[in-house]
C-alpha cells in the first residue's frame, strides 16, 4: 500500500507542470490565433534584413539565412502547417500590399540552387519623399552565376518556403522618374494624348509605325473613356479587351515586373485596300507606390 501511495503522488506531482518542464527546452510564444507556436530564432543582423522584409506576411515557426555562391542568400520560413497553393497567393499578396512584388510562378518540390526560369523578378518600391511622381526600387533575386537566369522565386516543399535572393536586397536602391520631368521628342498619336500625361519613351518611330509610352497620375476608368471616344471618333471599329474591374495579372509597368490590370483599345480603318489601326494598352499596377499612376502605350501606323 505505500509504494501504490507514493506512486499515486509522484503521478499527480508530474501531471500538474508539464508546460513548465516544457517552456525550459522550447519556449513558446502566443500568436492570438488559437495555438501556440515556437518561437522563430534570431537571425544575425548582418542577414536579418531579409528576414525581416518578409516575415510580416507570413506566420512561421522558423527563419532561417543559408548562403549560396557570391552574394546569393536563401530565405526559407519554416510554417507549424502545410503550404498549400492559397496560402502561398495569400503570402505574395500581403507582400505587394507593402510593395514587395514577386513576379513568376511558385515550385512545389525541394529548393535547387540550379533550378532557373526563363523571366521571374523579385522586387520591392518606395516613394521618395519630396520628390513627387518617382520612386526607389531595389532587384533582388538571385540568379545562376553560369547563365545569369533567375532562380525559381519561390519553392514551397511541404511546410518550408524559400526565397533565393541577392544580399543587399532592400539596400540598394535605384531611382525611377514615373512622371519624367525632361520628355523626349514624340509624334502626336491620332488620338491626341490624355490630358497631363507626359512622355516618358519613344519605342519606334520610322515612319511606317510609331509606339509612344506615357504616364499620367490618374484614374484608370477616366483614362479608357477618353480613348474609347477618341478612338470611336477616328476609327470604324474599336474592340476593347479587358476592364477596370478584371483581376490583376502578371505585366511589366514602367519596366517593373508586377502584377497589373491591362486594358487594350484596337482601332481599326480599311480603307483603298490598306488597314490602318491605333492600338492603346493602358497598365495599372496593384503595388501601392505605383498604383497612383497609369502607363498609356500608343502605337499605331
Amino acid at each position: 500500500m505505500n509504494g501504490a501511495k507514493l506512486a499515486l503522488i509522484l503521478a499527480t506531482v508530474f501531471a500538474a507542470f508539464p508546460l513548465q518542464a516544457q517552456t525550459q527546452d522550447s519556449p513558446v510564444v502566443e500568436r492570438g490565433n488559437g495555438y501556440l507556436t515556437i518561437e522563430a530564432q534570431e537571425t544575425s543582423p548582418e542577414k536579418g534584413h531579409l528576414v525581416q522584409i518578409f516575415a510580416p506576411s507570413i506566420t512561421y515557426s522558423e527563419a532561417k539565412i543559408s548562403e549560396g555562391k557570391g552574394d546569393s542568400r536563401l530565405l526559407t520560413f519554416t510554417s507549424d502547417y502545410i503550404l498549400n497553393g492559397r496560402t502561398v497567393r495569400k503570402f505574395s499578396k500581403g507582400l505587394q500590399e507593402r510593395g514587395i512584388n514577386i513576379y513568376g510562378a511558385a515550385y512545389y518540390g525541394d529548393f535547387a540552387w540550379d533550378r532557373t526560369v526563363i523571366d521571374a523578378a523579385i522586387t520591392i518600391t518606395r516613394p521618395v519623399t519630396g520628390v513627387p511622381g518617382t520612386i526607389e526600387i531595389s532587384e533582388g533575386i538571385a540568379r545562376d552565376p553560369q547563365t545569369n537566369l533567375p532562380l525559381m522565386p519561390l519553392t514551397v516543399s511541404i511546410n518550408e518556403l524559400s526565397i533565393p535572393l541577392k544580399e543587399d536586397f532592400g539596400k540598394s536602391w535605384q531611382r525611377i522618374e514615373i512622371i519624367p520631368s525632361v520628355e523626349p521628342a514624340a509624334p502626336e498619336p491620332k488620338t491626341g494624348r490624355y490630358p497631363g500625361s507626359k512622355v516618358r519613351l519613344v519605342r519606334q518611330n520610322d515612319g511606317e509605325r510609331r509606339n509612344v509610352v506615357y504616364s499620367v497620375e490618374g484614374d484608370l476608368r477616366e483614362v479608357e473613356a477618353f480613348f474609347d471616344e477618341k478612338l470611336k471618333e477616328t476609327h470604324r471599329t474599336v474592340i476593347v479587351a479587358g476592364d477596370t474591374d478584371s483581376s490583376a495579372s502578371p505585366a511589366e509597368v514602367f519596366g517593373i515586373k508586377t502584377s497589373a490590370q491591362v486594358i487594350v483599345l484596337s482601332g481599326y480603318n480599311y480603307k483603298n485596300n490598306k488597314l490602318t489601326s491605333t492600338e492603346v494598352t493602358l497598365r495599372h499596377a496593384s503595388d501601392p507606390n505605383l498604383s497612383p499612376y497609369i502607363e498609356i502605350e500608343v502605337a499605331e501606323n
